[in-house]
């Protein structure tokens, strides 16, 4: 019976042919394995976003927390902060903005369209199981991302300690961004560099 109303294999039965058309969604088959992948990258896409949102979350909180510490109120004595400490201060509302763009670009990213005519020449489905390896390097550095950022205390930022490390998350982040780009272009390697 499974195989009489698979829509793959379309039937000259009228009655069959409704039925095979009612459950594969009027025509857009939402089971399709070119449907599967590109929901999955979406998926991860979006929990790759989050990772990053909450970690610009965690970063204004220690920016408050570090501010409330290190940036005393003005007084007669002293009426302006600390330059070091408010150096530090901005790098931190800078790390938020940082977070903030890289879950919007990963959340926008591209991804080959379901264009029915277009997939008739190209062979998409690989593509998109390619697009999972390049997800798990963005998944990979965002968990980094948050991590650090979530563990990161105001002394640590006194200290100077922490912004290398960012960068380094960064850098890989970009990295398979870049690759990722580069694979739906045509022009990249069909997995992750190492």
């Amino acid at each position: 019976m499974r195989a009489l109303l698979d829509p793959s294999q379309p039937s000259h039965d009228p009655s069959v042919a409704i039925v095979q058309v009612a459950l594969s969604g009027f025509g857009f088959n939402f089971y399709d394995a070119r449907n599967q992948a590109r929901a999955n990258d979406l998926l991860v896409r979006e929990r790759v976003s989050n990772l990053l949102a909450d970690a610009a979350a965690a970063v204004r909180k220690l920016e408050a927390r570090y501010r409330e510490r290190f940036i005393p109120a003005a007084t007669r004595e002293e009426p302006f902060p600390p330059p070091n400490a408010l150096r530090r201060a901005k790098a931190l509302h800078e790390l938020t903005a940082r977070l903030d763009a890289a879950c919007s670009e990963i959340l926008t990213l591209e991804v080959p369209g379901a264009d029915p005519i277009w997939s008739r020449l190209r062979d998409e489905l690989p593509t998109l199981h390619r697009l999972v390896a390049f997800d798990v390097g963005l998944a990979t550095a965002a968990t980094a991302l948050f991590e650090r950022a979530d563990a990161l205390t105001p002394e640590e930022v006194e200290s100077d300690v922490a912004s290398e490390a960012f960068e380094g998350d960064f850098t890989v982040l970009r990295k398979a961004l870049r690759e990722r780009r580069a694979l739906l272009c045509g022009a990249g390697p069909a997995l992750p560099q190492t």
